[in-house]
């Protein structure tokens, strides 16, 4: 199993997508060692929550070769795209992370630190939506690597 860490800021609250994520999470044990590290978000000014947010961002990232970024300033993928850019990372052995920022985003200093971002749509979505989305795009990633019938 390819080991994969996710890290978000805050959890799905509402019961719909709460439910979603936990379905995605149970279809990708077929494919990856998933390790969801849901951080508590900042206190204080938005400013200072960015701040506080990308700290424990930045510690979870030790280590890690390869962090992306969830964020508007990425690039968008298709699904095709995001699977082959996958593949590769999973046949170099690269450890992956992935962050999803809290309701303010992620922290401009840490956007500049971190090389690999990638916008899941020019659209703004809740965070909570954006992680079952992401999760949703994970899963269909192993499924088009692996040829299943999940992407048409």
């Amino acid at each position: 199993m390819y080991p994969i860490r996710l890290i978000t800021v805050g959890r799905p609250k509402t019961g719909p997508i709460r439910d979603l994520d936990q379905h995605y999470r149970t279809l990708l044990k077929a494919h990856a060692r998933l390790d969801v590290d849901e951080l508590p978000e900042g206190r204080g000014d938005a400013a200072r929550q960015l701040k506080e947010e990308a700290e424990r961002i930045r510690a979870r990232l030790e280590g890690i070769r390869c962090p992306v970024l969830l964020c508007a300033e990425g690039p968008a993928r298709t699904s095709e795209d995001f699977a082959r850019w996958l593949g590769v990372r999973m046949d170099r052995g690269e450890s992956l992370a992935f962050a999803i920022g809290s309701s303010h985003g992620l922290d401009p200093a840490l956007k500049g630190e971190v090389r690999e971002q990638l916008s899941l749509s020019p659209m703004t979505f809740p965070h909570d939506l954006s992680r079952v989305l992401f999760l949703e795009q994970l899963y269909r990633a192993f499924t088009i690597l692996k040829g299943g019938p999940y992407h048409k």
